[in-house]
């Protein structure tokens, strides 16, 4: 079995798990009048979030490294089979019902683009970099056509947070941003539904929409700002209890957070966010070679940016998007992969500590 350094990283999963433990009973407070369900349905995702990230620290380096295509395109497989036979929610098809549970294919396919635009990036010719964009936007346009927006963007920013930190020429990443500026333009205007136009534009003028798109984000708003220094104490926040903020267990958990443990305990949670993306930074300093640097660069952009975005919509300071606070909104599918992605940067820093595979 290869084991490249039995002083694995600890501090990682030690902040998964307090997450994971925040997260649960945040989950309860905003679920109780449905009983347990939702937690213990968390719980054991939970468990197997924590059992795939330790599972990195066994498979070989050499095939984390050439399973890039083979996980793109068994994503791309279920990208677009969900969109015949996946699971409508809310206007939406993402999700796959597998009876015990939902497994969302964008999920997978940011774990698979990881991968892969590591491998590619890694040696930056032109052929590599052009096929690396188009491979991203294949998926990024399969998932907007769910549709989910707020995932698509965040593929197409990992995506450039990566190319950025490669050894790209600045000449082509240019000609690329130039493209994607043209085609966002487009996309706001002839692309998006009503109801995504809205959101955006909400986002700057919150009190015309306050019957509408904004009411989520303002109710947000007022919830956590009601929590004040200490929070009203857990179980005892009152928008929490009477459903104020919909999708409080899920996309708003962090107005519960807010509610009932106050700045103090917010500031708790944004504190172990940056330890995670602190210990990511170390590896990317750390990693062996430009792939686990790249992919370590891809992981922090992957959880720096989706906090922002998730807290900075329940605070009004970011369009309201629908992604989830990494191993604290409710949901199977993003904490399981997540999971791995933490797995994968413990995985880097243990091969950079090692500095060689042991060969069995």
């Amino acid at each position: 079995m290869p084991w490249e350094n039995k002083r694995f990283e600890l501090v990682l999963p030690i902040t998964v798990v307090c997450l994971m433990i925040i997260g649960l009973l945040a989950l309860y407070s905003a679920t109780r009048d449905l009983g347990l369900s939702f937690v213990r349905k968390q719980l054991v995702w939970d468990v197997l979030g924590i059992g795939a990230m330790f599972s990195m620290l066994i498979v070989r380096e050499r095939y984390l490294k050439i399973a890039g295509k083979a996980l793109y395109f068994v994503s791309l497989f279920f990208l677009i089979l969900v969109l015949f036979y996946g699971t409508v929610s809310g206007g939406a098809r993402r999700w796959f019902n597998l009876g015990f549970g939902y497994f969302q294919p964008s999920e997978f396919a940011r774990l698979a683009l990881l991968v892969l635009n590591a491998t590619l990036l890694a040696e930056p010719n032109r052929k590599n970099f052009y096929s690396s964009f188009f491979l991203t936007m294949i998926c990024v346009g399969l998932v907007a056509i769910e549709p989910d927006l707020g995932t698509a963007l965040l593929m197409a920013s990992i995506w450039f947070s990566m190319a950025f930190a490669s050894q790209v020429k600045i000449k082509r990443l240019l000609k690329v941003v130039a493209v994607i500026s043209v085609m966002a333009v487009l996309l706001f205007f002839f692309g998006l539904k009503d109801y995504q136009k809205d959101r955006i534009v909400s986002f700057f003028n919150p009190g015309r929409y306050a019957q509408g798109s904004a009411y989520n984000m303002l109710q947000s708003i007022h919830t956590v700002g009601s929590g004040g220094l200490l929070g009203r104490g857990f179980l005892k926040g009152p928008a929490t209890r009477l459903k104020f903020v919909p999708k409080n267990h899920t996309d708003f958990i962090f107005s519960v957070i807010g509610e009932e443990f106050g700045f103090l305990g917010s500031s708790v949670l944004l504190v172990l966010y940056f330890i995670l993306c602190w210990r990511i930074v170390r590896a990317v300093k750390l990693a062996k070679d430009e792939f686990w640097r790249l992919l370590c660069v891809g992981a922090l952009a992957t959880f720096s940016l989706q906090v922002f975005i998730n807290v900075g919509m329940c605070m009004g300071v970011a369009p309201v998007t629908g992604l989830p606070l990494p191993f604290v909104s409710y949901g199977g599918s993003a904490t399981l992969f997540l999971s791995i992605h933490v797995g994968l940067v413990m995985k880097s820093i243990a091969i950079a500590k090692s500095g060689v595979e042991i060969q069995v």
